[in-house]
């Protein structure tokens, strides 16, 4: 299966004074089509520097970040934010929705980015709140609603889009053990219906539910581990 995600060479470097951090150093690495994988290393590894050329929320020094066959490592911030919109589907540790906005609204939000027509708008805001099981949730504000709830509408919202990768940072960081569970159990289920999913993690045992796991260390990937599917 082909690469979504093909890394060459990616390297990332700030500058503290006269010190040279290498949060990314000469990182090559190819996620498949319809993966679920883990990126997993502690504070300072370099993991969050890696969700963010991932997201295209940044750019590397060095090398080349090829989505889906494009080199995005070359772009202007407008096209950036455009791959963002179009091809990435964001989930949060800390949900990111809008307090004056109902659920249903939340889930919207990119799609108006995107200028989707509002008919066609609502009814993929709505198939998206069914998929994650709050159909009777959609006119609920994030107030009203449990953290697992939250999570869930903002995993809706990284549905309505459509995007060919879904990437998760620290999806179940704020919540409790029943709301993880659930969480998790609802990404293998995106999975199984074909989503590309990549869970960027400090949590070994959300890291282990996925198909293949990243360690990374001090800007290196030290081992990339993949997993049979059960029977």
């Amino acid at each position: 299966m082909a690469c979504l995600i093909e890394l060459r060479g990616i390297s990332k470097i700030y500058r503290l004074g006269d010190e040279e951090v290498r949060a990314l150093d000469d990182v090559s690495s190819c996620i498949e089509e319809r993966e679920f994988a883990a990126v997993i290393g502690p504070s300072g590894s370099g993991k969050s520097t890696m969700m963010h050329i991932l997201g295209c929320l940044d750019v590397p020094d060095a090398g080349e970040y090829f989505l889906d066959g494009r080199n995005v490592s070359e772009l202007t911030d407008d096209q950036l934010a455009e791959v963002r919109n179009k091809k990435i589907g964001f989930i949060f540790q800390q949900f990111n929705l809008l307090q004056k906005l109902d659920a249903l609204e939340n889930v919207e939000l990119p799609l108006i980015y995107q200028g989707v027509p509002h008919g066609e708008r609502v009814r993929r805001a709505k198939e998206a709140l069914d998929r994650v099981g709050l159909s009777d949730r959609m006119r609920h504000r994030p107030n009203q609603l449990s953290g697992g709830q939250q999570q869930r509408v903002a995993i809706a919202r990284a549905l309505a889009t459509r995007p060919e990768l879904i990437l998760a940072d620290e999806p179940t960081g704020n919540l409790d053990s029943h709301s993880s569970a659930e969480i998790v159990g609802l990404l293998h289920q995106l999975h199984e219906q074909g989503n590309t999913i990549v869970v960027i993690t400090h949590d070994i045992d959300i890291a282990n539910e996925a198909r293949r796991l990243l360690h990374i260390r001090d800007g290196k990937i030290v081992r990339d581990e993949r997993k049979e599917a059960s029977a």
